[in-house]
């Protein structure tokens, strides 16, 4: 921008200036009264606890009382209920088991496969986990039967 613009720009914002000047002026003028306008009172803003002034501690000795523990309703015991329900079809373990327990001298992996249909490897893997926990031993190679514990 040149020196010219800029002073052009400067004479265009003092005349702006000078006519709002003149016409604040012819407004107050045209108005009948004048009335001195009053800023409006503050309002006082509650302090919350946290800027409020802090008020000595005393120290008193705590009581700390338990909550009464909330008696239970049939609602609650029936929605327990529904919530521990158990599947409705057995687990491979207990399948396995259920023909374990069943059979007389003890049953074999092809008998357990007859009966349940599983592959070899879920009834080795079965047998074993239920060997662990002590529900069946093992009679002889291949054979199983259920420990007298369960």
């Amino acid at each position: 921008m040149t020196n010219e613009t800029i002073k052009a720009i400067a004479t265009a914002l003092a005349n702006i200036g000078n006519e709002l000047n003149a016409l604040s002026k012819s407004i107050l003028d045209s108005c009948e009264t004048t009335e001195v306008v009053q800023p409006l009172p503050k309002k006082e803003v509650k302090k919350t606890k946290k800027e409020a002034d802090p008020e000595p501690i005393e120290e008193k000795p705590v009581s700390i009382k338990k909550k009464p523990k909330k008696q239970k309703t049939e609602k609650d015991t029936e929605k327990k209920k529904k919530l521990v329900k158990k599947t409705k079809e057995p687990t491979v373990l207990d399948r396995v088991y259920k023909v374990i327990k069943r059979s007389r001298k003890g049953a074999t992996v092809e008998k357990i496969q007859d009966a349940t249909k599983l592959d070899k490897k879920q009834i080795s893997n079965s047998l074993y986990k239920l060997s662990k926990k002590g529900m069946i031993k093992t009679v002889s190679r291949g054979v199983y039967v259920p420990t007298d514990s369960k």
